[in-house]
């Protein structure tokens, strides 16, 4: 166990532990003969005491003596080798998550910084010690040899061209990989090197402790400085995307959110591209604080799975501005209007608002009741039939309630004609409609249920359905049974719009003709809103399509199969292996997933919450909480030697013989202001030999 000095310089000023033993004997104060008349009344004085009071200055010296031997022996920083044989091996852990592309200084950014560090450490291994690096961040685009036997050529290939990532850093699953590695390797000395701006997205959470406890290593996290950023400071976001099959051809909107975490308020050209090659841009002015919610929009003509990409230009967040959204199309749809479309007012025209399927994917087909029951073998997306034309053929009756436990969508309304005869619905519909109310100065209606999915697209800020004043001037008085769910309803004459599931099907019952005579809910922005999200669903749907974030763990259906991934737009990917070795999507873009029979599709977008500028303080890092570590400001890459002990590696003695002199010097002040305390005459006599303590005998009397 070899003692090693980080300051060996030091031991030049040793000799200084003789200077008490020099002021002692030859700079101490000489006694001076005094002439006395008579030595008559002095008694003699005892051998005794003299002998004592040496051993007591003795003493003292000696203590002296050791305080400035502990005292130069602590500034040489002395360090106990713990190993068996020597050497160190150090991993070093690079944070390449997407707020690592900030500034640091000069116009270096943060993960330039770090890898210039990192670089450092790697040329200061000496023989005998061992040294690797790893990411943060699972990079499949970084090809980083991280073990401790990598390529030095391939290592520093790979630094060269390494750049941030478009995500957050998962620090735990980090920190136990780079662990983990230290484990294996073969010095006994180990030491863990992380370089990081300490962004509190992802070092704000989660605990080490258990995978700590044992730990033999040391930790040092080198803190990366972040600079306010000037300027505009715009991340992107695109939200969760659809979740259900839209029609090909229809119009779909994307809400993109853009927040300045900036100091100033930027402008941002807006970009979008998709798959058929169709480009769009425009500037969208930013301020500081509330998001900017720019409404996208995309057509797709064939059936299947589409992509489209959106980006941000002009900014400083350049690794926080991308993302790409995917969408799965089925076939165009149709919606079947029993007895024409006329008795229905404005809900062909709220189908499909262009006429045809061009903008909703949804194309309005007229039909009788006759042929009615060919029409739903071809299985439409939806049937309307009003209270007054309800076939009373039992054969009718049976096929639209096959439709709807099978999955379809049936609409009941009253025709426009309120002179016409309501007849009997059947009794699975469990739902019927009473006698028409008038109300020429109009009855307030308003939304039930207001978190149903029903108004999910309809939703403002405060996420409240945002449908304006609706007046009601005529309605029948609906009547369901207990298992329909109200959704509109008036002031005076109760539910109006309701809605029942059965079995795997829907049913949309109203009292209101949606005509401007009936109510005023035809004139409003959200009635179209209203209708389409009706027609194609409320519920999740399972697609082949996931939007993720980039960063976050993708998982597959089996971990036994082999995956393959390719990238169709974005950065250039191909991989195939088990799930288990698949390091991540990092990066923004679109892949295709496939295992087994089965194929699917990721849109990756980046986190938009690392664009905000909030970093932990230097000190303790909350997320260590119980592991012995050290943070340190790194400003320049040489500050990355500074936190290496020096020729040794092990265990420093500097406090316990700097602690150990404070109490050596505490001490001998006290023994040296203390001569005549008890304590003090107890160590005397304890010192002194056993001969100077006897005692004179009885019989022999003093002259």
């Amino acid at each position: 166990m070899p003692l090693l000095f980080s300051f060996p310089s030091v031991a030049w000023l040793l000799p200084a532990i003789a200077l008490p033993v020099i002021f002692h004997l030859f700079f101490r104060l000489r006694r001076q003969v005094k002439p006395f008349p008579s030595l008559l009344f002095f008694k003699r004085i005892d051998p005794r005491l003299s002998a004592k009071r040496k051993i007591h200055e003795w003493l003292v010296l000696l203590l002296r003596c050791l305080f400035i031997a502990l005292l130069l022996l602590a500034l040489l920083r002395p360090l106990l080798d713990v190993g068996l044989g020597g050497g160190v091996a150090r991993l070093v852990l690079i944070d390449n998550s997407a707020s690592m592309a900030a500034p640091a200084r000069e116009g270096l950014s943060k993960l330039t910084l770090a890898v210039r560090a990192a670089e450092k450490l790697v040329a200061s291994t000496k023989t005998g010690d061992s040294v690797a690096v790893q990411l943060m961040v699972s990079d499949p685009q970084a090809a980083l040899p991280s073990g401790f036997d990598a390529d030095p050529v391939a290592r520093h290939d790979a630094l060269e061209k390494l750049t941030p990532t478009e995500g957050s850093a998962p620090v735990v699953k980090a920190l136990r990989r780079a662990l983990a590695t230290l484990d294996a390797a073969r010095q006994p000395v180990r030491e863990l090197h992380v370089i990081t701006d300490l962004h509190r997205l992802d070092w704000g959470a989660g605990a080490l402790e258990a995978q700590a406890a044992g730990l033999h290593a040391r930790i040092v996290v080198h803190r990366l400085a972040s600079p306010p950023p000037t300027g505009g400071w715009i991340a992107l976001d695109v939200g969760q995307g659809s979740v259900r099959g839209l029609p090909a051809g229809r119009v779909s909107v994307a809400k993109v959110a853009l927040r300045n975490f900036g100091g100033t308020t930027g402008t941002v050209k807006l970009n979008t591209t998709d798959d058929g090659g169709r480009s769009t841009s425009r500037d969208v002015p930013v301020a500081v604080g509330a998001p900017v919610v720019a409404p996208l929009t995309f057509s797709f003509t064939g059936k299947g799975f589409h992509w489209a990409r959106v980006w941000i230009e002009g900014d400083a967040a350049v690794a926080i501005d991308r993302a790409d959204i995917g969408f799965w199309c089925t076939d165009p749809q149709k919606v079947l209007f029993v007895g024409g479309a006329g008795p229905f007012a404005a809900l062909p025209f709220a189908v499909a608002p262009g006429g045809d399927a061009g903008l909703s994917g949804i194309e309005v087909v007229e039909t009788t009741a006759d042929g009615l029951a060919a029409a739903l073998g071809e299985k439409p997306l939806a049937v309307a039939l009003t209270w007054e034309d309800w076939p009373q053929d039992a054969a009718f009756g049976r096929a639209v309630e096959n439709y709807v436990r099978g999955g379809g969508t049936l609409w009941i309304v009253p025709g426009i004609n309120p002179i016409g005869v309501v007849l009997s619905p059947p009794e699975w519909l469990a739902a019927s409609v009473g006698a028409l109310r008038e109300s020429p100065q109009g009855e307030d209606m308003f939304v039930l249920q207001a978190d149903d999915p029903l108004w999910r697209e309809l939703r403002d800020a405060d996420g409240k359905p945002k449908l304006g004043k609706l007046k009601l001037f005529r309605g029948r008085s609906l009547q369901t049974g207990p298992d329909w769910q109200p959704l509109l309803a008036s002031a005076g004459g109760g539910p109006v719009l309701a809605r029942r599931t059965l079995e795997q099907g829907r049913i949309f019952a109203s009292g209101v003709a949606f005509a401007p005579r009936w109510s005023s809910l035809p004139f409003k922005p959200g009635f179209v809103v209203m209708i389409q999200s009706a027609l194609l669903g409320d519920r999740s749907v399972v697609t082949p399509v996931r939007l993720v974030a980039a960063g976050e763990e993708l998982r597959f259906d089996s971990a036994g199969q082999t995956v393959q991934v390719r990238s169709l737009a974005g950065s250039a990917l191909t991989w195939e292996g088990l799930p288990k070795d698949f390091p991540g999507l990092a990066r923004t873009g679109v892949y295709e997933v496939r295992q087994h029979d089965e194929v699917g599709w990721v849109a990756v977008q980046t986190v938009a919450a690392k664009a905000e500028q909030v970093f932990l303080p230097s000190g303790p890092v909350p997320l260590l909480n119980g592991v012995r570590h050290q943070v340190v400001d790194l400003v320049r890459e040489e500050d990355m030697l500074r936190t290496l002990p020096g020729p040794g590696e092990g265990s420093s003695l500097y406090g316990p013989l700097l602690a150990l002199a404070l109490m050596i010097l505490l001490a001998e002040t006290w023994l040296a202001n203390e001569r005549g305390s008890t304590f003090a005459q107890k160590l005397v006599d304890a010192l002194t030999p056993a001969v100077l303590r006897r005692k004179p005998a009885a019989g022999h009397a003093k002259r």
